[in-house]
This record gives structure tokens, C-alpha cells and sequence, in this order.
């Protein structure tokens, strides 16, 4: 059934731990497509059928929980920022999983609301699509 699935059963989780207090996600597929147009194509665009380069991008906007420092963490470490990461939409959909690099990382502390914050990850290497059971 189409829109059957509620944004806030979609568990992210980084390096096997749910980050449980986001509240916006979303995911960006890119394909960067290989232009192979040439002289006798008349003007027309021609691309080749592979794209040159496939990208995922993940971000997650939510509240902070003071108890769960996983995302602050993994932002101010000075080596290793690339995680497993998996994009699950539950039992009887599916999950995307793969390698991912943290690229941004903030918090907001408005004067008289809750504290928030964002994140951004991309994919390094394959990213798979599988149903869950």
C-alpha cells in the first residue's frame, strides 16, 4: 500500500546502535551520469547506460538526548568517522546498510526550547538494499 510507512519507524542506526532520538531523516541516491555525446548525435544528449559514480546520502535531524553521545563522538574523532550505517524500515519492508563517512555534524541549544541536532553521512563503497523479516 502506498505511504504505509511512518517516518518515525525508520530505525538509522551507526555501527550497530539505533539513534533513537532523531526525528526528520532522509536518504539521497545519486548517479552521476557519463556524457558520450558526440558529433553525429545531431545536438541530442547521449549517455552511457552505467553511471559513472553512485553515492548515498543520509542525514538525520532530532533531539538531543544527553545519555547517547554516539553522534558526538563519532564527529570529534580524529580517525576513524567511517561506520556501518543502516537505513531500516521495519519488518516486512527493507533496510539499506553500508560503509558511511560522517561529513557534518552540529547542535543547536535555542534559548528557551530543546537542544537539537543534525548529522550528514556518505556512502564509502557498496550500498545494499535487502528486505527484512
Amino acid at each position: 500500500m502506498s505511504g504505509d510507512t511512518i517516518g518515525r519507524a525508520i530505525i538509522l542506526s551507526v555501527d550497530g546502535t539505533a539513534v533513537a532520538a532523531g526525528r526528520t531523516k532522509s536518504i539521497t541516491i545519486n548517479n552521476s551520469v557519463i556524457n558520450v555525446t558526440a558529433d553525429n548525435d545531431a545536438g541530442v544528449q547521449a549517455l552511457l547506460a552505467t553511471p559513472g559514480e553512485k553515492a548515498v546520502e543520509i542525514s538525520m535531524d532530532g533531539m538531543m538526548d544527553a545519555a547517547d553521545e554516539t553522534l558526538l563522538d563519532l564527529s570529534l574523532s580524529g580517525t576513524d568517522i567511517s561506520k556501518p550505517l543502516e537505513w531500516n524500515l521495519g519488518s516486512g519492508k527493507y533496510k539499506i546498510a553500508g560503509t558511511f563517512m560522517m561529513t557534518s555534524y552540529s547542535q543547536g541549544a535555542p534559548y528557551n526550547d530543546a537542544t537539537t541536532f543534525s548529522a550528514a553521512f556518505s556512502s564509502s563503497g557498496a550500498v545494499v538494499k535487502t528486505a527484512v523479516v
